[in-house]
């Protein structure tokens, strides 16, 4: 009502003749913001629609790739309540898929890490939104995936960081060394590297970091700057513990020791808007490093702009678009920690003001409905 096209005109509209380079500049648009169900709705649309865009299903392109979308919620059988961390959009996503698999990790860009249920538990790659999937011929090794990344190339390859915990008599548990495992689609068994051989900053990468450029057998920056990294953690006494060489045992009683002391100093490297942020986790309070990623300088900063971090355990980390969700504070840090060894609460650190706040309890102590931030600072992250 009230418009001057003729409603026989819309309906005559043929929407098929759209000019090719014009469709391919929505879909770019689309690409750009992660959308890829308004990409594959798109192609969906008619042949032409489809002959003017590229097929992502059959392609592990990083261009396909979900990244910024999580799940944040897996609670009903096969479907996942996503969010875009850029956009603020949320999404509820049926994967009927998943009935024959366990999700067993995801990768950094956002790729569903997959476990056969049926012996011999082989691995597969799903991309959850365009359907590409890449199956692994070779056997899980017993142990758990800690972290897993994609590397795109000729060959497609999967990289698995693993970790295997042993029962001690004393009910205390001891993790043996970590190993990277590398594999392509058609390997029989996976190439191993023992961590204490791995490159330190790959290690870190496998476990959820987001660096420039493609993973691959050298470090993402170079040797220097791997130096000045790595320095600055020691200078903070926030190595990761990923770092030592030897089995972990550690008793509670060893554990509150090393609390107090301040060895539960953690540093997070991270990519959030295009920079490469070092973030180093302190008892009593944080401090955040930018990289000029030409070179290579590294600036304290206090104010990441609409930014905000949330942590997670085994330096990982997320950064969102504060913007996009009204309830969560921008230039700020949210992470969990106990207070009493008993119960977790979410803490958000201000970096302009530098002072740390109790938000709320953490997810596990609330009934549902759950906050975007309880959410956000429960995840598992990638």
């Amino acid at each position: 009502p009230g418009s001057s096209i003729p409603a026989s005109t819309m309906e005559s509209a043929d929407w098929s003749s759209l000019p090719a380079d014009l469709v391919r500049r929505i879909a770019d648009g689309f690409l750009a913001t992660s959308d890829l169900d308004y990409y594959m709705d798109l192609r969906a649309v008619c042949h032409s629609w489809r002959t003017a865009t590229d097929d992502p299903k059959g392609t592990p392109d990083p261009r396909f790739r979900p990244r910024h979308w999580v799940s944040i919620d897996s609670s009903r059988s096969n479907t996942h309540l996503l969010v875009n961390t850029a956009t603020g959009r949320f999404l509820r996503k049926e994967l009927p898929v998943l009935r024959d698999y366990f999700i067993d990790s995801t990768t950094p860009d956002g790729l569903l890490v997959l476990m056969d249920d049926k012996s011999p538990h082989s691995f597969s790659v799903l991309n959850s939104f365009t359907g590409y999937s890449l199956r692994f011929a070779a056997p899980q090794p017993d142990e758990f995936v800690d972290s897993a990344a994609l590397v795109a190339g000729s060959s497609p390859a999967i990289i698995l960081l693993f970790r295997k915990y042993i029962d001690d008599d004393d009910v205390r548990l001891r993790e043996s060394p970590r190993r990277v495992y590398m594999a392509e689609p058609d390997s029989e068994s996976y190439a191993v590297s023992e961590d204490r051989y791995a490159c330190p900053l790959i290690r870190l990468a496998v476990r959820g970091i987001h660096t420039i450029g493609e993973l691959g057998s050298v470090a993402p920056f170079p040797l220097a700057v791997a130096r000045r990294i790595f320095n600055l953690m020691r200078f903070f006494n926030a190595e990761p513990v990923e770092s030592d060489d030897e089995d972990t045992m550690m008793s509670e009683e060893e554990s509150i020791w090393k609390f107090w002391i301040g060895y539960d100093n953690r540093c997070y490297l991270m990519e959030s808007a295009g920079e490469i942020l070092i973030i180093m986790k302190l008892k009593d309070g944080m401090e955040v490093y930018k990289m000029d990623t030409e070179s290579y300088v590294l600036e304290h900063v206090d104010n990441i702009g609409s930014r905000a971090i949330f942590l997670s355990g085994y330096c990982r980390c997320m950064s969102v678009n504060a913007d996009k969700f009204p309830s969560i504070d921008a230039n700020c840090i949210y992470y969990i920690k106990s207070d009493d060894f008993s119960r977790d609460y979410i803490y958000m650190y201000n970096l302009k003001s530098r002072r740390e706040e109790r938000v709320s309890k953490d997810i596990s102590c609330v009934s549902r409905p759950c906050t975007i931030i309880q959410l956000l600072s429960s995840l598992d992250l990638p």
